[in-house]
């Protein structure tokens, strides 16, 4: 059987590079709508930075030996007999809910993201098949979308993020045109909900960061659409918004940060009905922060979690994308082979001037033959 290297994640935290067998078609859960993808690039998304060398206490681990990696894309080399929506040739995007049950009340309602009968870490192929650190990985054909010709290959690592971003900002939020919006946290994924916000026409977009994010991140926010740039380390937050809003507050705030600050400032810095996303900190199990509830309530605000996506979303990301309205070009910042993947994570954990990393898998070589 031909193998492949792969970085595979271990349920106690540990990342190593390994071989692993190259997937065959016809022997996995989704067959026979299986589809066998070669991977051009897969980006390292903050959950993968977490699992690397942060203490793990609290970080949801793979429920098995797997390969790691779901900020894929890839291009389609077979498909099983019964698939019909991609062919091969196709380049696509991966989905990464790709198991569910299909009759709770969660998936009934399409949020399959959310399944009742299965946890998260179960829904996901990165933990169970295996994801996109390797040459080739096995998708179902469902999960896959194709690639418009308008959307660069090495940039469409970050499709996953954007499809996350629309379920943040329009799935879970409903965001609307005219509506202000902060975002707090200048991360690939800030700058991609930002992104969004400004193509449905919200506005005023406030972005916050702190001393770190001066020299590249909250200048890239600027560049790229948010109206107001404030470094909470050197300017009250809830002092510039009140200046920009009158005094009012924000209508929605996004918190991307994952920090316990945030949370406390996104309750003061939303008006009197507004809406507050909790987003940060899901990746590595949530965070601690005390919660004044005087404030949700006499305020009577609307705080919402969210994680992964819907179809809806894939669809809406790729469209945004393919249109211009959301740029992909520069949040890929740096990449690396999997002979240096380990230079490639720590560079993702230790920079402030990268949005995101991805692993270039396209002159990866196999041991052994493959026949598809």
């Amino acid at each position: 059987m031909a193998q492949m290297r792969a970085i595979v994640a271990y349920p106690n935290g540990d990342m190593k590079l390994e071989m692993q067998p190259v997937p065959v078609l016809g022997e996995s859960r989704y067959a026979p709508h299986d589809v066998i993808c070669e991977v051009q690039y897969c980006g390292i998304c903050g959950s993968d930075i977490h699992r690397w060398r942060e203490d793990k206490t609290g970080v949801s681990t793979a429920p098995r030996r797997c390969t790691a990696g779901h900020e894929i894309v890839s291009k389609v080399v077979a498909v099983g007999p019964e698939v019909t929506r991609v062919r091969v040739g196709d380049r696509v995007v991966h989905e990464i809910v790709t198991n569910y049950c299909g009759h709770c009340p969660a998936c009934l309602s399409g949020r399959f993201n959310i399944c009742n009968n299965l946890p998260s870490m179960e829904g996901r192929a990165h933990y169970t098949t295996g994801g996109g650190f390797a040459k080739y990985t096995v998708w179902p054909e469902y999960q896959l979308h194709v690639l418009p010709e308008s959307v660069k290959t090495n940039k469409a690592v970050l499709m996953e993020p954007t499809a996350g971003s629309v379920h943040s900002v329009i799935s879970r939020m409903g965001v609307r045109a005219g509506e202000s919006v902060a975002i707090l946290g200048p991360g690939a994924r800030g700058i991609l909900m930002m992104q969004v916000c400004r193509a449905i026409g919200a506005g005023p977009i406030i972005m916050s960061g702190v001393t770190r994010d001066e020299e590249f991140r909250l200048p890239m926010a600027k560049k790229l659409g948010a109206d107001y740039i404030v470094n909470v380390e050197k300017e009250d937050l809830q002092k510039a918004v009140n200046e920009i809003t009158g005094g009012i507050g924000v209508d929605v705030v996004l918190e991307n940060s994952g920090q316990v600050e945030p949370i406390g400032q996104s309750l003061d810095i939303v008006r009197k009905g507004g809406r507050v996303l909790w987003a940060g900190g899901g990746i590595r199990g949530g965070i601690i922060a005390p919660v004044d509830t005087h404030k949700i309530i006499t305020k009577e605000i609307d705080v919402k979690g969210e994680i992964s996506q819907i179809p809806y979303d894939w669809e809406t990301a790729i469209k945004l994308v393919a249109s211009g309205r959301v740029n992909l070009d520069p949040l890929v910042t740096d990449y690396y082979t999997l002979d240096h993947w380990e230079d490639a994570f720590d560079y993702a954990h230790d920079s402030h001037n990268c949005l995101r990393v991805a692993i270039d898998l396209t002159g990866e070589k196999i041991d052994g033959e493959v026949s598809f």
